[in-house]
């Protein structure tokens, strides 16, 4: 009797395991999938989406978003995604690889884009094709109006595709863009009043921040950061650095330091670094970074380069 008693319970023990666990993976498989090309995006569509969706970056964290390739496995990923979000203007230059699904969507299409005077002449080096922009300048993300009309645009994307948690989305997204309404403010009272409205770097990531807060930028390289710096531009930004007062240089996370630094060194001036925010390291990831973290950051730095009260 104690044996049939025993089979029983363990049977019963089984039964109740295999529907929890057929249970667990129907909600698991519920669950939408939206991949993104950039950090930017990816911290919006993770904060708004929440628990309810999972986001996946296509380009590895700690991987240079100019200089990325994808592979099948990646092309897969997104072909059966939900929803795929890159950030366009000409930074993802692979994208015209994939075949055009009505999951993609082209986020450059929903922002303010800043037009550049010259498009970014292209370079050739020991056999490397560099990358290159056009007319506009694709480091929209940087604006926090724009990460504002971002946010709005990927909360709508995420209540079409799935209705049911509307509510969600929208409170998250509030929240978001609160958040990025608190930092739009820090930077314009702490960059208000500075002795120097010049900050030079390695290549412009700063254009959209220059405009929005009244600074001006002096970059090396352009747009693009694996463009080829001559000695005339050298020596003007040299010039420069004397004739402003600047006591900072910068240059930005995945891009060598090579050459700012002999800059820095030739001028007897700091050198330090800005947070792109196309991507971070897998460091950054797994501590949690945000893209506001970030900015924060930045703005700090730009604060103490531009001696501000």
């Amino acid at each position: 009797m104690k044996k049939v008693v025993l089979l029983v319970v363990i049977l019963l023990s089984f039964t109740i395991a295999l529907f929890l666990s057929q249970k667990e993976s129907k909600t698991s498989s519920d669950i939408p999938t939206v991949t993104v090309s950039t950090f930017a995006l990816y911290d919006i569509a993770k904060y708004v989406g929440g628990p309810t969706v999972d986001v996946e970056m296509v380009i590895p964290f700690g991987v240079e978003v100019h200089s990325f390739e994808p592979t099948p496995k990646t092309i897969v990923s997104i072909q059966k995604s939900s929803l795929f979000f890159y950030s366009g203007a000409d930074l993802e230059p692979w994208i015209i690889k994939l075949a055009q699904g009505d999951n993609m969507r082209d986020m450059s299409k929903f922002v303010d884009l800043r037009a550049v005077k010259k498009a970014c002449k292209e370079h050739k080096k020991e056999g490397h094709h560099h990358h290159t922009h056009g007319a506009f300048d694709p480091h929209y993300w940087l604006d926090i109006g724009n990460m504002r009309l971002l946010t709005q645009k990927i909360a709508l994307a995420f209540v079409k595709m799935d209705g049911m948690n509307e509510a969600h989305y929208v409170k998250r997204a509030a929240v978001y863009m609160d958040e990025l309404s608190k930092l739009n403010q820090a930077y314009k009272k702490r960059l208000q009043n500075c002795q120097v409205r010049e900050v030079v770097l390695h290549h412009n990531v700063l254009g959209y921040v220059a405009a929005a807060y009244d600074f001006n930028v002096a970059p090396l390289t352009g747009l693009s950061p694996d463009a080829l710096a001559d000695a005339q531009t050298m020596t003007r930004l040299s010039t420069t650095i004397k004739e402003k007062g600047i006591k900072v240089l910068f240059f930005e996370a995945f891009v060598s330091d090579r050459l700012m630094r002999n800059l820095a060194k030739e001028n007897e001036v700091e050198l330090d670094y800005l947070e792109p925010l196309a991507n971070i390291t897998a460091d950054q990831a797994a501590s949690g970074m945000r893209y506001t973290e970030g900015m924060y950051s930045n703005l700090d730095k730009l604060v103490h380069a531009m001696r501000c009260e």
